[in-house]
């Protein structure tokens, strides 16, 4: 919008700083008017100003805290597996591997329904695997693996989802790192104007008191004092700082004395934001190994399950002793031959386990 005071010879134009400067403006008209002398009165690139009105804090990226809490069930269903495993012990203490089917009642019925809804869009994944081999150890009478089965599974994927909520929290916290407003000094006034810390423009001068968060990447331009930039490096000790110096958008002033820093990035690029980018592409990307699991479990999972499939209904069509003995070898097939379960369900734990904390390390760091 353009607007014209010819009283008092004053040529008023909104535009956007960062496409059309008034530096830029004033030269094109110069060079318009045979190298006129047009004074700028005022610049609200400089402050930012030009986008008081417009700027609208965006809550799009907020990420709220995430928690994971283990169910009572899967709580329930270890408890009675472990009351189970002393019915190995034989004797007076064999009936309480019946105990086992209600560690099973408990704990199966989430993977259960996570297995049948993988199987209506005609797909096999791990869920289904733990489904067959729990149901397997019970057509065996294998009441405490099924029941091992059962509940490692659980635990795992409890384990690994709090993993993944501790990462989110991780995230959280980094974003909160990024200061949402600015004290933008008026190169011409000398007047402090609060801003969205998105409106500050690139040259704009800001004010960051002791205490505040500097804004956006930038340069000391005036006074010296101590920089927190624990948030970013890790480095407890405060740096100190002087004109002419870096800061880090996102850092804290530790000190006593008010800094102003002229920026060279804007928020949106400032070290946060770009540490930001670069945990959300992590989680968003996977890797060359996880790839080729998953590839290979595509294909490896199905042949199993129609193996142990085949080896439990054809048999059949040539006799019953038969096809009772390729049946039992089509569920030992699914379970991994007896103890097996046990060992790819510890493996499943570790695997969380291993997760958890490789997880709280990236975090950390």
């Amino acid at each position: 919008n353009v607007s014209v005071d010819e009283t008092a010879r004053v040529l008023s134009v909104e535009h956007n700083p960062y496409y059309l400067t008034a530096t830029g403006l004033v030269v094109y008209l110069a060079g318009r008017m045979q190298d006129a002398n047009i004074p700028i009165a005022s610049d609200g690139g400089v402050d930012g100003m030009w986008a008081l009105e417009n700027i609208k804090q965006d809550s799009e990226d907020d990420i709220h805290h995430h928690s994971a809490s283990m169910r009572w069930t899967v709580v329930l269903s270890g408890v009675l597996w472990v009351v189970s495993m002393f019915s190995l012990l034989g004797g007076n203490w064999d009936y309480l591997k019946y105990v086992a089917l209600l560690s099973v009642a408990f704990g199966l019925p989430p993977i259960a329904v996570k297995a049948f809804k993988t199987l209506q869009r005609y797909r096999f994944d791990v869920n289904c695997m733990m489904l067959f081999a729990a149901v397997g150890a019970l057509a065996l009478e294998e009441y405490t693996e099924s029941a091992a089965v059962t509940f490692l599974f659980a635990i795992s994927e409890a384990l690994e989802t709090r993993a993944t909520a501790r990462a989110r929290n991780a995230l959280s916290a980094i974003i909160n790192l990024r200061p949402e407003n600015a004290r933008v000094v008026n190169s011409l006034t000398k007047d402090v104007v609060i801003l969205p810390a998105s409106a500050v423009a690139v040259g704009s001068l800001v004010s960051v008191r002791a205490g505040d968060k500097v804004p956006c990447d930038g340069v000391v331009f005036e006074g010296k004092s101590t920089i927190d930039e624990s948030s970013l490096t890790g480095e407890s000790k405060p740096v100190s700082k002087s004109p002419g110096m870096r800061v880090s958008g996102g850092t804290i002033n530790a000190g006593n004395t008010q800094l102003i820093v002229k920026t060279t990035a804007t928020s949106n690029n400032s070290a946060v934001a770009r540490l930001i980018r670069l945990i959300e592409d992590a989680q968003l990307n996977r890797g060359d190994t996880e790839m080729l699991v998953d590839s290979f479990a595509k294909i490896y999972t199905p042949i199993v399950v129609l193996a142990a499939l085949g080896m439990c209904t054809i048999p059949w069509a040539f006799g019953t002793e038969v096809g009772k003995t390729w049946a039992k070898n089509g569920l030992i097939t699914i379970v991994s031959r007896r103890r097996k379960p046990l060992f790819v369900e510890l493996c499943a734990l570790f695997r969380a386990l291993s997760l958890y904390s490789i997880m709280f390390i990236l975090c950390r760091s």
